[in-house]
């Protein structure tokens, strides 16, 4: 399945949603706009080509058309089809690619309260396919009852069912069972290295646990989370470390350094301050309040 990443934040924004049932002989017709116009079909079959390229939108699928580019119907209905549409405004750049290639367990760097402005991270959404839709329609049908009923009371209820959709429609294509070997793979060392992150870090273990030369588990790992197996652990231990400088006041940095598995408190610090762009000492002091 071909899928879209957009990068959030912003969000992407409703502008309307609806809900239609096109009648036998009927065709869409020929436009083009700045939104995206995202088609849901419950029954039937609709007829859409986006610059040349034509969809046969069936029961169950769904069809994401994009800003910019024309579409048209180029057949009629040949039975009454029912769909729900949407009409999307986003104005992010956006990658395409499989969704087998979907680096599900990326490490995204956590905002802090030194950003000026919330930090860009991807989302997934499925360009076109069969999607286990049960879910869907019922999210569909709940925000088009809410949109023909739109109030002040309501608005955030509408937004709310919305955000739903989207993160319903990642979670779609995450478990449609496309995920590559390598992300599979990648995503099993990801939880071991959690699992044992007190435990002194081998190459060899992971050879010997997943049965894969450690050079090729080292290219899944920073493939799907931009880190190698040792700079993974290293992110999961400085946020141990983070969690106890917040929560453990009667703990030195030392002894925190060794509770990590980082006993060289110089090490340890220039690992710390490189992750959180802070000296630990600094940190604690920021968290707590401390003058």
């Amino acid at each position: 399945m071909e899928c879209l990443e957009w990068s959030v934040s912003p969000l992407p924004q409703l502008v309307t949603v609806g809900h239609a049932v096109w009648r036998t002989g009927m065709r869409h017709f020929s436009r083009q706009f700045g939104l995206y116009d995202v088609l849901f079909v419950k029954t039937g079959c609709l007829y859409m080509a986006e610059e040349g390229t034509e969809y046969a939108i069936g029961t169950g699928q769904m069809l994401m058309l994009e800003p910019g580019h024309t579409h048209v119907g180029y057949r009629e209905c040949e039975e009454d089809t029912e769909l729900f549409w949407l009409h999307i405004q986003h104005e992010s750049a956006q990658n395409r690619l499989p969704a087998s290639d979907i680096p599900w367990s990326l490490v995204l760097r956590k905002g802090t309260d030194l950003d000026p402005a919330p930090p860009s991270r991807p989302i997934y959404m499925p360009k076109y396919g069969v999607l286990e839709m049960e879910e869907v329609w019922a999210i569909l049908t709940e925000m088009d009852r809410l949109h023909n009923r739109l109030n002040v009371d309501n608005v955030l209820q509408l937004q709310l069912h919305y955000v739903r959709l989207l993160a319903k429609l990642q979670e779609l294509i995450r478990s449609s069972g496309s995920e590559s070997r390598s992300g599979k793979l990648a995503a099993a060392v990801a939880a071991f290295l959690r699992r044992y992150e007190d435990v002194p870090y081998e190459a060899s273990q992971l050879a010997r646990e997943f049965h894969y030369n450690p050079d090729y588990i080292t290219r899944c790992l920073k493939r799907h989370t931009g880190m190698s197996p040792l700079e993974y652990l290293r992110h999961i231990r400085i946020g141990k470390a983070c969690r106890l400088l917040e929560q453990r006041a009667e703990l030195t940095v030392k002894q925190i350094a060794e509770a990590v598995c980082m006993p060289d408190p110089n090490y340890f610090c220039r690992m710390f301050r490189k992750e959180t762009g802070m000296s630990p000492a600094a940190y604690r002091k920021k968290r707590l309040g401390y003058s």
